[in-house]
């Protein structure tokens, strides 16, 4: 199996190298330089001047090849077994050569054709291109000619003709200036305050620059007109009805106006603290996902107050679980407790989607374990002090059935 293995490889790569040596033959090169540097046949070989002369054996593909010699040399010098080989060799090396040449005609043929209608192809796409060419050169120098003509036969009137284009762009920024406060006007109508913000800061650098000439009425009407739409945006941010892409968008309005938002922000954060303060009093019927939604808007209107509002977390869960303690001293039932650790818990995984910096989860895991030993100590304070009035039988039980549970305390 191995010897046949390597027998297929080493046919392939005879036949290759024949393919390349009768390709160099054809194309006249070097044979040594189409093998890759391989030694050349013998009947690809050419004679050196300085060589020695050939054996009438080895002149078979050379042009002074003579075959009433070669056969004479081949019959004295080979017996009749060694002739056998011979002519069987050269009928097996004249098949290969046939098949190689035919192989040869029908791959080029092949490529032959296809380059031929390439070139036919290319010919008469070439051919057309040339003809839109020339009519596309045409039309250009007729559009060209035309264009000369209309620019010679405007040439005295396009000053004037610019002067007036000038001259009506400016009309139409006066008038726009003169209907301005009865748009900014149908723009709080219609509670269109981004528009009435654009209109007004369009206009602004025309108000600076001639606001205390005969645009001054103008100017004023639409500064009125424009206070009104601040006290809206101003409403509108403080409502806690209002969505709170529409509050966000008050936000940036405002700017843009130039006014300024950090009073805003502060007085917000205030009104925020005294929310939390009335959830915390139970006060108010607002939820904890109220709360979570408040936090989330703030966040997207003021971004840089997040570290107040983590603040403001923290002493609300604090003050929380402070309240928590305080109901421990009434002695409350282990499911009544239970049941305020868990609301509280859910409370803070709610709030910690929206600010997660401020750690809540790990606040409330480390704040209930302290409450739960407070809760069982003040559990057994409780009962020691039930045990102190029974009786003395009874008294010994309960001592030693609490000397073995000290370790729950622990």
């Amino acid at each position: 199996m191995a010897t046949a293995g390597g027998a297929a490889p080493a046919a392939m790569d005879e036949k290759a190298r024949r393919t390349r040596d009768l390709l160099a033959s054809f194309y006249n090169t070097d044979p040594s330089a189409a093998a890759g540097g391989a030694a050349a046949p013998a009947f690809l070989a050419r004679p050196s001047p300085t060589a020695a002369p050939a054996s009438p054996l080895d002149s078979i593909n050379s042009t002074s090849f003579d075959p009433d010699i070669y056969m004479n040399v081949l019959v004295q010098q080979s017996n009749l077994e060694g002739l056998l080989q011979r002519h069987v060799k050269m009928a097996t090396e004249i098949k290969n050569l046939d098949t190689d040449l035919q192989m040869l005609v029908y791959e080029n043929y092949n490529k032959f054709i296809s380059a031929t209608d390439t070139i036919k192809r290319m010919k008469t796409n070439i051919v057309g291109m040339e003809a839109n060419m020339e009519q596309l050169l045409t039309k250009i120098t007729s559009v060209q000619s035309r264009s000369d003509t209309v620019n010679t036969s405007l040439f005295d009137k396009r000053e004037n003709i610019e002067k007036l284009h000038r001259t009506r762009n400016l009309l139409r920024k006066v008038q726009f200036i003169y209907d301005l406060p009865t748009r900014l006007n149908k723009c709080i109508k219609t509670e269109a305050y981004a528009d009435a913000v654009r209109f007004f800061t369009g206009a602004k650098p025309i108000f600076e620059a001639y606001g205390d000439t005969s645009f001054r009425d103008c100017k004023k009407a639409s500064e009125e007109a424009m206070d009104v739409v601040i006290q809206h945006l101003q409403t509108k941010l403080y409502s806690d009805s209002e969505p709170i892409e529409a509050r966000a968008e008050a936000v940036v309005l405002l700017k843009q106006l130039k006014f300024p938002v950090d009073n805003l922000k502060s007085n917000l954060l205030e009104k925020l603290e005294e929310c939390l303060l009335n959830f915390q009093n139970e006060t108010t019927h607002a939820s904890i996902g109220d709360i979570s939604k408040t936090f989330r808007a703030y966040l997207i209107i003021f971004p840089d107050s997040e570290r107040r509002l983590i603040e403001l977390a923290q002493a609300l869960f604090l003050n929380r679980y402070e309240t928590v303690r305080e109901n421990l001293k009434k002695r409350i039932p282990s499911t009544d407790l239970l049941a305020m650790l868990r609301s509280l818990w859910e409370d803070a995984t709610i709030i910690d989607e929206v600010i997660s910096e401020a750690a809540l989860p790990a606040f409330s895991l480390e704040t209930t374990r302290d409450i739960v030993k407070q809760h069982i100590a003040t559990a057994f304070l409780h009962l020691q002090s039930e045990i102190s009035g029974l009786p003395t039988s009874h008294h010994s039980l309960l001592c030693i059935f609490l000397s073995r549970t000290d370790f729950i305390r622990d």
